[in-house]
């Protein structure tokens, strides 16, 4: 199966729909806006600034850009027209965000118009990022900011013990789900050869916490995929979901992956 966020636009709605219901259980959870406030507080966008996301989902990503990084207005382009609407949705009452149906690596963004990019784990599902970095840096005015953040996927468990079933899910949906476990270990190469300057690079542990919603949403969705595609019978699938809540109400269960972000900016004029 190729990765279903590659060309999400193209997946049947429930798939979009079961894609966004997981999205939305990430970027609400406090240990995912811990991370995203770690790289964006300290960005030092202009007065007046406009920033856009590149893969901005269902939007509360995008928010960050106005309420995080301090720019006056923001803009999310998202392929998937369902997930456009519910952005849309959720923030009809922010006069200061918009959204809109567009493809990363040909935006109608015009030459050196904004000051701030942001790709939030979307390079690890393109085919030929490097077609989205280039994009990035055209849209980008002098001395512009480009914020990527993406997951070491290579990182990403739920084990407690060898031979852990439901580390097998994990490692299974990943296969599944991305495209590039390793984009952020590939990532200043590409910026440098597209003329960007790093600046800081920082790592960031995500522990799931709570009720692990989100990875909650990872080990359903693989288990289903299993038997989708014959690994697994119905009643094995569902009794690894029980597992995983089982785990989580007698305080067993664990979930962790690494995340890490890379700030580059576009060189100023001369």
């Amino acid at each position: 199966m190729s990765d279903p966020y590659s060309n999400l636009a193209s997946e049947e709605e429930s798939t979009q729909a079961r894609i966004a219901d997981a999205m939305e259980a990430r970027c609400l959870e406090p240990a995912q806006i811990a991370i995203r406030r770690e790289y964006l507080i300290d960005l030092e966008l202009p007065d007046g600034s406009y920033a856009v996301e590149f893969g901005s989902g269902t939007g509360h990503v995008t928010r960050d850009l106005i309420s995080v990084a301090g720019a006056a207005r923001a803009h999310g382009i998202e392929p998937s027209p369902l997930m456009v609407k519910r952005a849309q949705k959720h923030f009809a009452d922010e006069p200061r965000l918009s959204f809109a149906i567009g493809d990363a690596k040909r935006t109608d963004l015009e030459d050196a118009s904004v000051d701030l990019v942001l790709m939030h784990t979307l390079l690890c599902h393109v085919p030929g990022p490097e077609d989205v970095i280039r994009e990035a840096f055209r849209v980008l005015k002098p001395g512009g900011i480009l914020a990527i953040c993406d997951g070491d996927y290579d990182t990403a468990t739920a084990r407690i013990a060898d031979f852990d079933p439901l580390d097998q899910i994990i490692r299974f949906m990943i296969d599944q789900n991305v495209t590039n476990l390793w984009i952020m270990r590939q990532i200043t190469r590409m910026l440098t050869e597209f003329g960007f300057e790093l600046g800081a690079r920082r790592g960031h542990g995500y522990v799931a916490e709570g009720e692990a919603a989100y990875f909650l949403t990872v080990i359903d969705r693989g288990a289903d995929r299993m038997v989708e595609t014959g690994i697994l019978f119905r009643e094995t699938a569902e009794a690894l979901k029980a597992e995983a809540r089982s785990r989580l109400a007698a305080n067993r269960f664990f979930g962790f992956m690494s995340y890490v972000s890379q700030i580059a900016r576009k060189p100023t004029a001369g």
